[in-house]
């Protein structure tokens, strides 16, 4: 993980650290403090003038929290942001199409299943009858199968499995009671603060930022993979190459004003 100084061609790394996790939650608090560390600053993380930004791995409720805790100025995509961006709502017609595979806008969903909850039954959209599988009193759902002697011969099973490489037949939850979603918080607040306009102009930055340091160690200084092992050595390893970026970069563009 590093964290950039958006400097157009002159970037330089701020802090940075291999943390050895392919998880990234959690770890956006220990870069901060390193940059407190750095700048010497002891009342609170960062300024009031600092912005951070950082991709969907990054966002949690603790990281959240602790971002207004400090209040920090954040803006960490979801999961769901693209799909929320009206810029991206026709981006699905320009990805190949792929012969084993279906978009889930195109497949079968619970609503498309007959279902009589009284007679517990179900009729997929072929016209053939699932049998009931289980009843879950808890979250008071109905989960029906399909026969799998009806699946693999159904000519709608493209659109109804994720794959038509997948085995096994259909499975339909049928929910009676949704549990109820968290309409307050951290995370709803931070969803309404990266979809205004204002906040994807400043997250639309972060790839300008971040992912040219990436690029240019990769490319330009030539540095593909580490030759050391275990936590401690790859990490003096990652931040010796991230020295050298940001000595090129001083070298090329002068030093920091």
């Amino acid at each position: 993980m590093l964290v950039s100084l958006p400097l157009t061609a002159s970037t330089r790394l701020l802090s940075t650290a291999a943390f050895g996790q392919g998880q990234e939650h959690g770890l956006l608090e220990p870069i901060i403090e390193q940059i407190d560390q750095a700048f010497q600053a002891d009342d609170r993380p960062l300024s009031k003038e600092t912005k951070v930004l950082a991709d969907s791995g990054f966002c949690n409720k603790d990281t959240l929290h602790y971002l207004e805790h400090y209040k920090i100025d954040g803006y960490l995509a979801d999961h769901g942001f693209r799909s929320r961006d009206p810029r991206f709502a026709d981006a699905d017609k320009y990805k190949p199409k792929s012969p084993q595979k279906i978009t889930a806008k195109m497949r079968f969903t619970a609503a498309d299943f007959q279902v009589d909850l009284e007679q517990q039954t179900c009729i997929c959209p072929a016209g053939k009858s699932l049998w009931l599988k289980c009843t879950r009193a808890k979250i008071q759902n109905h989960i029906f199968m399909g026969h799998r002697d009806d699946c693999d011969t159904c000519s709608l099973r493209f659109q109804c499995l994720r794959s038509v490489k997948q085995k096994g037949a259909r499975q339909v939850n049928i929910l009676l009671e949704h549990i109820a979603s968290e309409k307050t918080g951290p995370l709803q607040r931070m969803k309404q603060k990266i979809d205004s306009k204002l906040g994807r102009h400043i997250y639309s930055q972060r790839l300008g930022i971040v992912e040219p340091v990436f690029g240019h160690i990769c490319e330009a200084i030539g540095i593909r993979r580490f030759t050391l092992r275990s936590k401690a050595k790859v990490n003096g390893q990652w931040q010796l190459m991230a020295m050298l970026h940001n000595l090129t970069k001083i070298h090329r563009f002068g030093a920091i004003a």
